[in-house]
């Protein structure tokens, strides 16, 4: 493949990685911060790299390449460490900073010290050993790379060992992994052309090489930005039909027991529900307490039984006041399992969606003519 045509395609995956990020990963927590400068960086140093092909061999050009994509390496060890189960602390990423920055400082004086080809270029790998100063500059650099793909390659093979990982987490973590092996080879095809074990092929084979983890990264990004559209689709159905559920309860029960509400203002739907479903407990609760008022009703029952809850309310509320069965939408929302199975509030809607169902039996137990 021509080396122009390849550059291109570089530069065109890294683009669209950083597209993914910015269309797929929004907000401003510092994970999607870190996301974006991770991926801004890695397309300023792409389009460096592949600039030769254009400008040529400007060694001030390769140093600025490698010091922006020392900072996409910080900026991804930073970002996988802040997924561990203790995140990492502003010190410490403060510490991997000031590391990175002494690693550029130590890049910029072998920058200075080596020499270069009578054209003013800089030496190929392959000729690495003209100078220690060449060979440093270039192993420092692929030493970073080395030990950043390592971190990457741990975390996203401890992530994938945990049970119970969703479909499109472990395909994420799956192409983050293999995106590591293709970084990993990227650096010993480098380490090899420095101790001149391979042919003058090498700067090709490089190439594939990044393009290969780049194009990983990219899928394993916008995986991951699909299973966050995924969740918070889920989450945002769960929240409605939960509302639909307990609301219509909500609004009967508390005209028993209005003390229950508590003060709300700006409230987004998901609080709202987690409202709606303390209140309605709450005034059950209190309902059940107080079922002594209700003679005959619950004697000798389990009061949180929904038929006898249903029975007790209708006593006390009137049967014109039950709540109406639930829609179409809700009941096959609620057969296909649509509230999240880790929600704190799931169990306690499934109960009340239970009493809802009862409701819906006395209602057709009253539209059977009498016999």
């Amino acid at each position: 493949m021509p080396g122009s045509i390849t550059s291109l395609i570089v530069v065109g995956v890294a683009v669209a990685l950083l597209l993914v990020v910015l269309v797929l990963h929004k907000g401003r927590g510092p994970r999607t911060v870190l996301l974006r400068w991770a991926a801004a960086t890695m397309l300023i140093s792409a389009v460096l790299r592949e600039s030769t092909s254009v400008l040529g061999d400007v060694p001030v050009i390769d140093l600025i390449k490698r010091l922006i994509f020392l900072v996409t390496m910080t900026t991804v060890i930073i970002l996988v460490l802040t997924f561990r189960r203790t995140s990492i602390t502003r010190r410490a990423a403060r510490r991997y900073w000031w590391l990175a920055g002494a690693v550029g400082i130590l890049q910029c004086a072998l920058f200075w010290l080596m020499p270069l080809q009578s054209d003013g270029s800089l030496y190929p790998y392959t000729e690495a050993g003209r100078s220690p100063a060449i060979l440093l500059y270039y192993g420092l650099f692929d030493t970073t790379i080395a030990v950043t793909a390592i971190a990457c390659g741990y975390g996203c093979v401890r992530a994938l060992m945990r049970g119970q990982q969703p479909l499109l987490a472990r395909i994420s973590l799956i192409l983050g992994i293999c995106s590591v092996v293709t970084a990993v080879g990227y650096v010993v095809v480098g380490w090899l052309a420095l101790l001149e074990s391979v042919g003058s092929d090498y700067d090709a084979v490089h190439r594939q090489l990044f393009l290969a983890t780049i194009a990983f990264l990219l899928g394993m990004i916008a995986v991951g930005g699909i299973r966050t559209i995924v969740v918070e689709g889920q989450s945002a159905l769960a929240t409605s039909v939960g509302t639909d559920i307990v609301e219509p309860l909500w609004r009967e029960v508390t005209r028993l027991h209005p003390g229950v509400m508590l003060p709300a203002d700006r409230l987004t739907r998901r609080e709202r529900l987690v409202r709606l479903v303390v209140e309605t407990n709450d005034a059950l609760h209190l309902i059940r307490r107080s079922s002594a008022d209700a003679p005959g009703v619950l004697t000798g029952e389990d009061p949180s039984d929904p038929d006898q809850t249903a029975d007790l309310l209708i006593h006390l509320l009137g049967e014109s006041a039950a709540p109406q069965p639930p829609g179409l939408r809700t009941r096959l929302l609620m057969r296909v399992s649509a509230l999240m199975p880790d929600d704190e509030v799931a169990s306690s809607v499934k109960e009340l969606y239970a009493l809802r169902l009862a409701f819906a039996a006395r209602d057709r137990q009253r539209a059977l003519p009498a016999r």
